[in-house]
């Protein structure tokens, strides 16, 4: 079983075999085969509209710091009622519950996409009832439109994620702002803030609790404001200090624990098409400048530095010790040259290196692609790298580094269609990649895709 959407086809087959291999986790309600402690568990009733027969229930429940993720397919996704969910112990003290309901139904109409959502306590989510609802309910419908170099991140205050901006299929930049609450999507007004741009730097800066936006590609040429979202109001201020000369298509990232760096960006694209090759640093306040590479147009040679790049990706790793940066282009180079950077580095707060990462040649020759830090409440500690372009074309391809071990391993099962200039995020809460939209061979693509080690991808309508 497939879905189709306007960027290619999602397989649904392999996220099937992953829900019947959990099936025997859930116990129903009035099972005398109950192995589910009253005090650690979660009674849940679901409400179906009129008219639709389940055929899949998806239900994450966020426990305090933990995820409990559930399964139900087929006739036991039809039968539907009330569901029976161990949970972890309960702490001493009462902690935040929320219960993400995620349901497919077919008929004669197609395959349609149910949700549901209950958020509370443990001590008023003991037993719950969780309504579902179209996802898109209204037409059009309430999502982003298509677009291309959007930039998203995930925001601890909401539990959810925003995206900003993106340039539109008829190549109108924009400055809307989107809320992913892991179910569905909600635009949201905020004051008067940053121009309208694309391929611009929006990351949640924990130094200061809100998000840090940066430079882009605006109306008139590229940009080097600095703008702060306060996540709760919803305003913006623009931070009236120094900071990194206009550019677009850097890498951004949050800074490791520890070293009083609440982000740190490199490289980017001046106005005149030149790659850069810099490091910001960024305090909650203000910017500082770090080391900065050379950037000539000339064969490899060593450097305890990254090279000048574009489209890059930073990335902390989950043990929040340091950063890695991934891919990207340098510029034309000699014939005898590559023009992607075959080698990740990793920045400690202070310093480049080379970082000791085993991976297969084809992880990397890639740039403007997505990356995302996770770490599931399973255990599966690493970065998810994938998709963007290349020198043979647009990639849809993705790998998960271990940061265990070292090395990237291939996911397994059909990904996304090709595409670049995605936005993406990892979805602390849902624990999940999300990936919206980008370009592709025959236009911008308008789609939600959530990434999982437990049930790989899946596109949502």
């Amino acid at each position: 079983m497939t879905t189709r959407n306007d960027c290619g086809y999602v397989s649904l087959g392999r996220l099937s075999l992953v829900l019947l291999l959990v099936l025997a986790q859930w116990v129903g309600c009035g099972s005398s085969q109950s192995d589910c402690p009253e005090a650690s568990c979660l009674a849940l009733t679901l409400v179906v509209p009129p008219e639709r027969t389940l055929s899949t229930i998806e239900v994450m429940v966020r426990d305090g710091d933990r995820l409990v993720r559930r399964s139900l397919v087929g006739s036991d996704a039809a039968s539907g009622g009330t569901l029976k969910i161990s949970l972890p112990e309960a702490p001493s003290l009462p902690s935040r519950r929320a219960v993400y309901v995620r349901a497919s139904a077919e008929d004669d109409r197609g395959r349609s996409e149910l949700v549901g959502l209950a958020v509370g306590t443990r001590a008023s989510l003991g037993r719950a009832v969780v309504k579902l609802a179209l996802g898109c309910a209204v037409a059009p419908c309430a999502s982003p439109e298509p677009r291309r170099g959007a930039a998203m991140t995930f925001v601890p205050q909401t539990h959810n994620l925003l995206l900003h901006g993106g340039v539109s299929a008829s190549g109108a930049l924009l400055d809307d702002l989107w809320e992913w609450n892991g179910l569905w999507w909600h635009k949201l007004s905020a004051s008067p803030g940053p121009s309208a741009r694309s391929q611009h730097g929006f990351v949640y800066d924990p130094a200061s609790g809100q998000v840090l936006l940066f430079g882009g590609q605006g109306a008139n040429g590229v940009l080097g404001d600095s703008w702060l979202l306060d996540p709760l109001a919803l305003s913006w201020q623009r931070v009236a200090t120094s900071s990194p000369s206009a550019r677009r298509l850097a890498a951004i990232g949050v800074g490791p624990v520890g070293t009083g760096r609440g982000a740190v960006l490199f490289g980017g694209q001046d106005g005149t098409g030149a790659s850069l090759g810099e490091t910001w640093l960024w305090d909650g306040h203000g910017w500082q400048q770090g080391s900065s590479s050379l950037c000539p147009v000339a064969p490899l040679v060593p450097s305890h530095l990254p090279r000048c790049r574009i489209g890059a990706t930073l990335v902390p790793l989950p043990s929040e010790r340091e950063s890695l940066l991934i891919g990207g282009w340098l510029g034309p180079q000699p014939t005898t040259a590559f023009e992607s950077d075959e080698v990740i580095w990793r920045f400690d707060g202070t310093e480049w290196s080379v970082a000791p990462v085993y991976r297969p040649p084809f992880v990397l020759s890639r740039y403007q692609h997505v990356a995302a830090s996770l770490q599931s409440s399973t255990g599966t500690s690493g970065v998810w790298v994938g998709l963007g372009d290349s020198a043979v074309g647009l990639r849809q391809d993705s790998y998960l580094l271990d940061e265990s071990t070292a090395q990237f391993r291939p996911i397994l099962g059909t990904p996304p269609s090709p595409r670049a200039e995605s936005a993406s995020a990892y979805d602390a809460e849902r624990e999940e990649v999300v990936i919206f939209g980008g370009r592709h061979d025959r236009g911008l693509c308008g789609d939600t895709l959530t990434f999982s080690v437990e049930t790989g991808y899946q596109s949502h309508l």
